[in-house]
């Protein structure tokens, strides 16, 4: 018994060590990403919550991991062991008032394990992203004087963040939690001007680096009523505490001839050079509420609005013009019949959502706001717990107005939650 438990930690291993060639890949190429921190990416990334619209603040199951609130961890089976990963690939296509362009990618979504310690403690850990940087812009200018020039905009990496939680039952119907979450990653981001109608210019590239190592906390509260003939309403509340978040920052200022689109860069001479030196990213606190209704093992509908006090965000006690961000999100799923034999599309689970989301960017006094529908499937594996889940979202974000970017995208994950019990002491040998 314990080989067999042994070869399926290492399986997942294996796959974990498969997934970190996509991990390292940019999860995002939206010219969006150059502002703030870079897209910022909620906590509610398990396929099953895309595909309700990402509602997460009072959505608990024994079959899955849900971050957002770490009081649902007290969900989990007394005797199990569960394993969450997930998959995103993203296609999109950004207007201006004039252009169109088309951009793609693919990253590992999230990756999770959850299992009881106690009675009363259920454990989380798990790998997500936090903000994505992945951009290539080029603006043209004019000057009487030097003629046509450009700027070219460059920037990719990331921030991660590491989470270990901790849920515990205070009751059989209240239940509170704690995330501690170490937030790490690299950013890099250049500016570069050069002449192209000219090489008697030398251009000049202005090089930005940022290492980010510290820790962060969340807290969430989770109430349930039960009420008659399995019905269920469920309370969640979550608070993410506002901290000074410990970074690394180094910018350097060069001379050159080449170095367009990625071309052989020629040195000509150091300009500037700040080396590295510790700074701060003064992060804000955030408050969430959610609400759901279910009938368990048949259908759940869910509510949940969220808000972000990015006003306060500051880098080395600068402030930045951000505003405070806050999304709506409401979402259901419905399985006919779980206990079905001969009808396997009776047991499979069926998703719907939608979102509406107040970004932390304002520019040119418009407001980059964005809105998503999704849809989902749970498909559950012939004599076992685990499910192969799908997620699908269409939607838009930002605008045209003011020469600024409208972007269309369609965000399709491919999940896995891994159902065992571990944790069964056997009889007989």
């Amino acid at each position: 018994m314990k080989v067999n438990k042994l070869r399926k930690l290492l399986g997942i291993i294996v796959i974990l060590m498969a997934f970190q060639t996509l991990w390292g890949q940019t999860g995002t190429v939206s010219p969006y990403s150059r502002f703030g921190i870079g897209q910022l990416k909620s906590k509610s990334v398990n396929t099953r919550l895309h595909g309700m619209g990402g509602i997460a603040n009072a959505v608990a199951s024994n079959r899955f991991i849900n971050p957002s609130n770490p009081a649902t961890y007290t969900r989990f089976d007394s005797l199990s062991f569960l394993f969450n990963a997930g998959l995103q690939m993203s296609s999109s296509t950004y207007r201006t008032s004039t252009l169109t362009e088309k951009g793609s990618n693919a990253s590992l979504s999230y990756f999770s394990m959850g299992f009881p310690v106690t009675r009363h403690w259920r454990v989380g850990i798990g790998l997500l992203p936090y903000a994505d940087i992945g951009y290539n812009i080029i603006v043209s200018a004019f000057d009487e004087g030097i003629g046509r020039y450009n700027y070219a905009f460059n920037g990719d990496g990331g921030l991660n963040q590491l989470f270990f939680g901790n849920g515990f039952k205070i009751n059989d119907r209240l239940s509170v939690g704690v995330n501690l979450t170490y937030v790490f990653g690299r950013n890099t981001t250049s500016t570069l001007i050069y002449f192209p109608d000219s090489m008697l210019y030398a251009n000049t590239k202005t090089e930005q680096r940022l290492l980010a190592n510290d820790f962060m906390f969340d807290y969430g509260i989770y109430y349930t009523k039960p009420l008659a003939n399995d019905y269920q309403l469920n309370i969640g509340l979550v608070y993410g505490q506002k901290v000074n978040l410990n970074v690394k920052r180094e910018k350097l200022v060069r001379s050159l001839f080449g170095g367009v689109d990625g071309g052989i860069e020629y040195i000509l001479d150091t300009i500037a050079y700040q080396p590295e030196k510790k700074g701060e990213l003064e992060m804000p606190h955030n408050l969430g509420l959610g609400l759901s209704f279910e009938k368990k093992n048949r259908w759940m509908i869910g509510m949940d609005a969220n808000w972000h006090n990015w006003k306060t965000f500051a880098i080395d006690g600068r402030p930045d013009s951000l505003q405070n961000a806050w999304n709506i999100a409401v979402g259901g799923e419905f399985t006919p019949k779980y206990t079905s034999i001969s009808k396997y599309w009776s047991r499979v689970t069926y998703r719907m959502g939608a979102r509406y989301n107040q970004t932390y960017l304002n520019l040119y006094g418009q407001s980059i706001n964005e809105f998503g529908i999704s849809f989902g499937l749970g498909l559950p594996l012939p004599r076992s717990l685990t499910t192969i889940d799908l997620s699908l979202e269409v939607g838009r974000g930002g605008t045209t107005a003011k020469n600024l970017i409208q972007e269309t995208f369609v965000n399709f994950t491919v999940g896995v939650s891994i159902y065992e019990r571990w944790f069964v002491k056997r009889r007989y040998n």
